[in-house]
């Protein structure tokens, strides 16, 4: 591994598709990439410099201080959709990277969190400020992992994503195509930012921190835009061609659900490349 000491190195931690977009958003001639994880790509022909590296194994993390990154981009994942799944991959993950980090001084790390750490379920508004879930496994797992990078490692931007996508809307014209569509009452809404601003946001946030600016500790990472299944639906049905029954039975349950406002994101002076849902599903 070549250390390029006239460039900003930023070590990329479970390495995945964000972390891959960030590296479009940052010069190479200004930057130089790490990409840790467990399984490396079969083709490597960008920027990113591959070590393979799991943090749910502490002693292959000892790349990092060899590397001395100026910035850390922390992405997790659950080992398994279960509550031993989220466990390990989140609140172990983390208490492994936050040991490996000790002794590093970088300008500031950057934990890719969710905002399902919420309370909020019944489909009001939350902010950075809301008060965070006391029950959900997943949920719970979230915010201890967000508390151990928190207590363990400075200085730390929790960037809390909504639902991310990437334009296909496969989700919504599979269920249509499939001939499941949801009733316009009662309205469950729905969050989400497009892959290409997650990666953009993070670039904007050290660009920020390069310039000196003081960054929030918490930014919601979601478009702002919340919008009902209903009226996805809908959009893209009228998109795509598809005619939409006349009459949609209720859900015979309640989804919970909330609308995620940005105004830490807005007010950091980031320009969104897709505003919406509108301009995001291709």
């Amino acid at each position: 591994m070549a250390l390029m000491d006239n460039k900003l190195r930023v070590a990329l931690i479970g390495c995945g598709d964000i972390g891959q977009r960030l590296t479009d958003e940052l010069p190479s001639e200004r930057y130089s990439f790490l990409g840790l994880r467990r399984n490396l790509p079969e083709v490597s022909d960008g920027p990113i410099d591959w070590v393979q590296a799991d943090y749910l194994k502490p002693e292959t993390l000892g790349v990092l201080k060899e590397y001395r990154p100026d910035y850390i981009l922390v992405t997790l994942k659950p080992t398994e959709y279960t509550e031993l799944g989220y466990q390990q991959g989140y609140e172990q993950g983390a208490r492994n990277i936050a040991a490996a980090l000790h002794g590093l001084s970088p300008k500031r790390i950057f934990y890719v969190s969710s905002t399902r750490v919420y309370a909020e379920s019944g489909g009001a508004w939350v902010t950075e400020d809301s008060p965070l879930a006391q029950q959900g496994y997943a949920a719970l797992s979230l915010i201890a992992a967000e508390q151990t990078m928190l207590r363990a490692v400075a200085p730390l931007t929790i960037v809390r994503f909504a639902g991310i996508y990437d334009g296909r809307a496969q989700f919504y014209l599979n269920r249509i195509k499939q001939g499941v569509w949801s009733s316009p009452e009662p309205e469950v809404y729905t969050n989400r930012i497009h892959r290409d601003d997650c990666a953009g946001f993070l670039a904007h946030l050290i660009n920020l921190s390069e310039n000196g600016k003081t960054l929030a500790p918490v930014y919601n990472g979601s478009d702002g835009a919340p919008a009902t299944r209903y009226e996805i639906e809908r959009h893209l049905a009228a998109r795509a061609g598809f005619k939409p029954p006349e009459t949609v039975l209720p859900a015979s349950t309640l989804h919970d659900h909330k609308r995620v406002a940005n105004p830490r994101l807005v007010a950091s002076g980031y320009q969104l490349k897709f505003s919406s849902y509108r301009d995001g599903y291709q």
